[in-house]
């Protein structure tokens, strides 16, 4: 029998959640999906076939899904999650975890206590390009690692939407995009321990940032910048890790390669990547194999918890800048 799946939220990032659950049709059924908008709901019902409930609890209790897919904002991310791991129901939620750090550390510890499993959706850890780069990474080429520099960014207004809320989404484009940089880092090379910040609103009508940047020292030395903006004409990704041994870097975020320039000798290597699954794809696939093998996700509560205290910290620091904010 397939697991049975459900989805909470019905907007935005839903309908990438739903294409793929389709995909996975022999092995997970999307039975129903909840949303507080009535129209949203009534438009998934016609357009997917699932049936459609205004009250998530209500759903629960009338379809008992194995699955749920959370997509709500931020902010609703804490009180749904800790219910479904409480009934048993296996999550996957979108980033960034929680838009407070209590919440973020109430998901964790329910998420220890629970039998089922809590992943949170940071998607570029399974991008083809990330991958190949931990790989090359992880084989010593660079030596000992010493800056990295990531960056998402380009030109969009979210001014009406909820990452124009501090409340409901805990910050704007580095809360956003920023943590996903954050976790890419994590993914890589490890985890953070000091951080400062910048971080401004110089076109949208926002509560929150259109442009953040973080400096932050790694837990192995390498000193690191993130940048994330929704006000930063042309949209570009930039990847960087530079090393004793020389500088690795993304060449084209979207399909590679990846290329190492040694600081001795002449002449890059490119190294390609396998670019025959999407990142969704192999999220999706790799959240159900731990579900059905019992294992802990790669972005678990625990890896989206340090996230949500570099996030915490840069905030925190950006308001009052002074000395870097140990984590």
């Amino acid at each position: 029998m397939p697991y049975k799946v459900a989805i909470i939220g019905l907007g935005g990032i839903s309908g990438t959640h739903i294409a793929q659950w389709q995909k996975l049709a022999d092995e997970a059924a999307i039975v129903a999906g909840a949303d507080v908008n009535a129209e949203a709901v009534s438009n998934a019902e016609a357009a997917h076939g699932f049936k459609g409930y205004t009250d998530w609890r209500a759903m629960l209790e009338a379809e008992r899904p194995d699955i749920v897919s959370i997509c709500t904002p931020p902010f609703l991310h804490r009180e749904m999650a800790v219910d479904c791991l409480q009934r048993g129901i296996h999550v996957l939620c979108e980033k960034p975890i929680a838009a407070t750090v209590e919440d973020a550390e109430a998901m964790a510890a329910a998420a220890d206590a629970a039998e089922a499993k809590l992943m949170i959706a940071y998607c570029h850890r399974f991008h083809g390009p990330m991958m190949k780069l931990k790989e090359v990474l992880d084989s010593g080429i660079i030596g000992q690692p010493i800056f990295f520099r990531g960056a998402f960014t380009g030109m969009v207004r979210f001014d009406t939407n909820h990452r124009a809320s501090k409340q409901m989404a805990g910050g704007g484009a580095l809360m956003d995009n920023g943590s996903h940089a954050a976790d890419l880092y994590q993914y890589l090379l490890g985890k953070m321990t000091r951080v400062s910040c910048r971080a401004g609103t110089f076109i949208g009508q926002m509560e929150t940032e259109d442009v953040g940047i973080i400096l932050f020292t790694g837990e192995n030395g390498c000193f690191g910048e993130i940048i994330a903006g929704y006000a930063l004409p042309g949209d570009f990704t930039q990847w960087i890790v530079t090393g004793e041994k020389g500088v690795l870097e993304v060449a084209d975020y979207w399909g590679g390669p990846i290329r190492f320039r040694p600081h001795e000798g002449e002449g890059a290597q490119d190294f390609a990547c396998d670019n025959s699954a999407s990142r969704f794809d192999r999220m999706f696939d790799h959240f159900l194999d731990c579900v059905k093998t019992g294992t802990e996700p790669s972005t678990n509560a625990h890896t989206a918890l340090h996230i949500a205290r570099v996030m915490d910290a840069a905030y925190r620091e950006a308001q009052e800048p002074g000395l870097p904010v140990k984590l």
